[in-house]
């Protein structure tokens, strides 16, 4: 069957501008090889893509050549405690198709339109139950990839320090076209949130983290609250759904999202809008306790997919991660930075920051908790005129506060950042990455500026 190749057609679906050369399809890892083996044909840099869901450049092509992994979409095979999927596949479709055989994996995204190759190679932070694994890329064991000179070769974990590499790695070092990843038996996650000010969360923080349970925290930093929701497993609980959960949880999702749109587009004052902003936040403050009374759920049903239209998804981020000792007094410095950028630029965020507790994960190279346990902080927007601009003087705060960013999901990031952050290890993967591809197929000018 001939190799599918278009024209570009431009943005992915943050905005993030792409104008490619060429955009190809490959059915199979032969016409992977053949890709990158003829630059003549499809021009560097070869950047593998798969649901275009990255916060950054880091898939862009540039003038070059995106291969897009879609029509790689099988689940091959459920074997004992794992399973083999190509790296098309949407981790959404693959954690629904566990969730009807009774299992998942053992960590649940929170938004499922990602590519299970990206999730094999990027950097996916989520709340963590236990050390080791605190991204998802930690719950593969095997990849198959073709390097950047159309070689394939297979890396398990018994490669271990190979495998470290890969698996943040942002398909540099090849086009991983298959992966395997760990499953475990589906269970009963009980949810539930308590709700606190700045001062009463730093005054409880070490009860807090105690507790046998993944951690995911809402932060208003204008009204100073942060609600902790805790996700604690419970293999004797069975599953219900409060009605107010799931009202609140929509509401959350899609409703919170639209709204923030059209305050920014209509309430001109930024005043006025801001307290309009703040009353909503208050409101949905004041339910959580009770919406969330008797919630038990599976990890696979807080899972969302975001719309295929950029536009429709009214929601955007960007991620930092700091040491989980420090984090109370981080957010009361993050709560007066924002009101200081607020009272100067006259600009806030229309959603709430999000949070997630890492434990310490060194099974890849950039992993934001490779020296520790941390807290991610996530600014999080509608999209609306001003977060961009939001982002660089955040970047400073967390950077100057000791923050680690990631390539993928962290904005606006310069070379500055990622030297201060990950130091060495920037240093030893930039050497393994031109001893790899000396020819520089597959690196872009946003790696390049960043790495190398």
């Amino acid at each position: 069957m001939a190799l599918r190749e278009t024209r570009s057609r431009g943005a992915d679906h943050y905005g993030t501008r792409q104008h490619p050369q060429r955009v190809v399809r490959p059915r199979n890892q032969d016409e992977i090889a053949k890709i990158l083996a003829d630059a003549r044909a499809h021009p560097s840099p070869v950047r593998s893509v798969g649901a275009d869901y990255s916060l950054t450049r880091c898939a862009s092509s540039d003038a070059g050549t995106s291969l897009n992994t879609g029509a790689l979409d099988k689940i091959l095979d459920f074997d004992d405690g794992c399973v083999r999927v190509q790296a098309g596949v949407r981790v959404g479709t693959l954690v629904r198709a566990l969730a009807e055989r009774g299992l998942e994996l053992p960590l649940t995204p929170e938004v499922g339109n990602m590519s299970v190759g990206a999730l094999a190679v990027t950097t996916l932070p989520q709340a963590s139950y236990q050390e080791g694994l605190a991204q998802m890329a930690s719950c593969v064991t095997e990849m198959k990839l073709i390097t950047p000179q159309g070689r394939q070769i297979t890396v398990t974990e018994r490669d271990r320090d190979l495998m470290r590499v890969l698996r943040s790695s942002h398909g540099l070092l090849g086009v991983v076209h298959e992966v395997v990843l760990r499953i475990e038996t589906l269970k009963p996650v009980k949810i539930d949130y308590q709700n606190y000010s700045l001062a009463e969360f730093a005054l409880r923080y070490a009860k807090i983290l105690a507790q046998p349970a993944a951690l995911r925290l809402h932060i208003a930093p204008f009204s100073e609250r942060v609600t902790v929701e805790r996700r604690i497993v419970d293999h004797e609980a069975s599953v219900s759904r409060s009605g107010i959960w799931q009202i609140r949880n929509s509401v959350m999702r899609n409703v919170l999202p639209a709204f923030g749109t059209s305050v920014g587009s209509v309430l001109a004052t930024p005043g006025l809008r801001a307290a309009v902003l703040t009353g909503v936040h208050r409101a949905l403050n004041a339910t959580q306790s009770r919406a969330s009374r008797g919630v038990v759920m599976h990890a696979h049903e807080w899972m969302r997919d975001l719309p295929s239209e950029a536009w429709k998804a009214r929601h955007t981020y960007s991620v930092w991660a700091f040491a989980q000792a420090d984090f109370p007094s981080l957010l009361q410095s993050y709560s007066a930075f924002c009101r200081a950028y607020y009272k100067k630029y006259r600009y806030r965020c229309h959603l709430v920051t999000g949070a997630s507790r890492l434990h310490r994960d060194r099974n890849s190279l950039f992993s934001p908790s490779h020296a520790g346990d941390m807290v991610t902080l996530e600014p999080s927007s509608t999209g609306e005129q001003g977060f961009e601009d939001f982002l660089i003087d955040f970047n400073e705060f967390a950077s100057a506060a000791g923050g680690k960013p990631t390539f993928n999901q962290t904005r606006a990031l310069t070379t500055e950042h990622v030297s201060k952050a990950f130091g060495e290890r920037a240093r030893l993967f930039g050497a393994l990455r031109r001893r790899t591809d000396p020819l520089n197929r597959l690196r872009n000018s946003y790696f390049a500026q960043l790495l190398d």
